[in-house]
């Protein structure tokens, strides 16, 4: 006979909605020769990938103006960001500032890009040369009417063509996320492609370990590991798993008030997660013995 222990947001403990605490009827449970094991788990997607917890928030790009430079120093709100996202938050910056031109059919140009190269499983950062005037391959092309590149009185294109370059700082920035080790890659006078020469880690978490205060396994370690859950879902959506066969662990015979379950990464790291709202099914009984 197996029993069903049932874990819910009304269990979470601490701040992190990463631990969740059970507490037994009658104050105990007494454990001899018990096994506990996973049968369903159903978990929103609610951590971020770039955070102030993981420093990893800026990028600094200069850009080219008459006969100056202008730099956006920027940093990513909190969030859960894909490569597209972040190229699509960089150009709306460029749009505040009036660092693009328009196209005759109003569609905007942009000289700063990044994108993910599949093929190659890396980012590409695309540098484009900034013309001087809207003539020759720029014809019928218009200036924005406000910021850096426009034609007000102070503002306008550049006086010689250059790409913008960019910064990525040792400490607190998007380096690690996009591939790239950080340094500042120049502007040239022509446009450049440049290629991230580290893996991208897009995401610090893969898969979520769940542990389990009451397992002892004797041939692992950490030894309180009760099962890993492969992340089926995508960001803002929930995660479920329902194991195809019982994996069961052994419970460290005692007398417990309660049981702590945690969720950590797959390197056992915290996981930062902002909604509490999980339904785990658990289930315990006796030893079977063949």
């Amino acid at each position: 006979m197996s029993y069903t222990l049932a874990i819910n947001s009304s269990n979470v403990v601490g701040s992190n909605n990463n631990t969740f605490q059970y507490n037994f009827i009658s104050g105990a449970f007494e454990a001899k020769d018990c096994e506990i094991s996973v049968s369903s788990l159903t978990i929103p997607y609610s951590w971020f990938n770039i955070t102030s917890i993981y420093n990893n928030k800026t990028i600094s790009i200069t850009f080219p103006y008459l006969a100056t430079t202008t730099t956006l120093s920027i940093t990513l709100p909190d969030g859960f960001y894909q490569i597209s996202d972040i190229n699509n938050y960089i150009q709306q910056l460029m749009i505040a500032n009036g660092l693009y031109i328009l196209t005759s059919a109003g569609l905007y140009t942009y000289f700063f890009q990044i994108y993910l190269n599949v093929n190659y499983y890396n980012i590409q950062v695309i540098l484009s040369a900034v013309p001087t005037t809207l003539t020759g391959t720029y014809l019928g092309y218009t200036q924005p009417l406000t910021g850096y590149w426009s034609a007000v009185a102070g503002n306008g294109l550049p006086t010689v063509s250059s790409t913008p370059s960019f910064t990525l700082a040792s400490t607190g920035s998007i380096a690690s996320v996009i591939g790239f080790t950080t340094g500042t890659y120049a502007s040239t006078s022509t446009s450049q492609s440049i290629s991230g020469t580290l893996t991208p880690n897009g995401s610090t978490v893969n898969a979520l370990l769940l542990r389990c205060n009451l397992i002892y396994n004797n041939i692992g370690t950490p030894t309180d590991i009760l099962d890993l859950i492969p992340l089926n879902g995508v960001f803002g959506y929930n995660i479920t798993y329902d194991p195809n066969f019982q994996k069961w662990l052994p419970i460290r015979d005692g007398r417990y008030s309660s049981a702590t379950f945690t969720f950590s990464d797959q390197n056992l790291n915290t996981l930062y997660a902002r909604d509490p709202n999980i339904a785990l099914s658990l289930l315990v009984r006796k030893k079977r013995i063949d």
